[in-house]
């Protein structure tokens, strides 16, 4: 479905999944929800809608002003404080995912392209577009990092549970 019923369509069945999600308690569940919600379209033969570019620039514009908007005065004392050791977790989660990729890609189980992109760590909406503009498998990376951010969001509150219970509650 094109034009303005199959981005209606979208928006219904993202608002449908959100609310199931927050039914089912999922983690992080406007995400999931919606994510899980718009996939249904396609994954049942409706047809999917393909939501013009500039959604995407709204929503990271919104997204910002949300995490923007939290920021306090001892933001900048704390990203200093956490400068070192924050960029020596991404540098290790990039290579451990680089490594896994290049292993997908190496096996045939995956071309090179969906598998480092959607094995390395990054905004869903960045690799799937970094993807397509590679002449890759768009959906595939979509897929991998869904399934990334549901296992991630799902394994969090146990995560934390055990970090209170190693560390105490001030620690985390």
């Amino acid at each position: 479905m094109t034009g303005a019923p199959g981005l209606v369509m979208l928006l219904a069945l993202a608002g449908a999944g959100a609310g199931l999600g927050r039914m089912l308690r999922l983690p992080m569940w406007p995400v999931t929800g919606s994510i899980l919600g718009a996939a249904t379209a396609p994954l049942v033969g409706l047809g999917g809608a393909v939501p013009p570019g500039w959604w995407s620039v709204t929503g990271q514009l919104l997204v910002g002003s949300g995490v923007g908007a939290m920021v306090g005065r001892g933001f900048f004392a704390s990203v200093r404080r956490v400068s070192g050791p924050g960029a020596l977790v991404v540098l290790l989660i990039v290579v451990v995912g680089a490594g896994a990729g290049a292993a997908l890609a190496a096996s045939g189980a995956l071309e090179p392209v969906p598998a480092l992109l959607g094995s390395i760590p990054g905004g869903v909406g960045e690799m799937v577009a970094a993807t397509a503009g590679l002449g890759g498998d768009s959906g595939l990376v979509a897929g991998m990092h869904l399934i990334r951010l549901v296992v991630v969001l799902s394994a969090l509150p146990f995560l934390l549970r055990w970090a209170r219970r190693r560390y105490g509650r001030s620690g985390v």
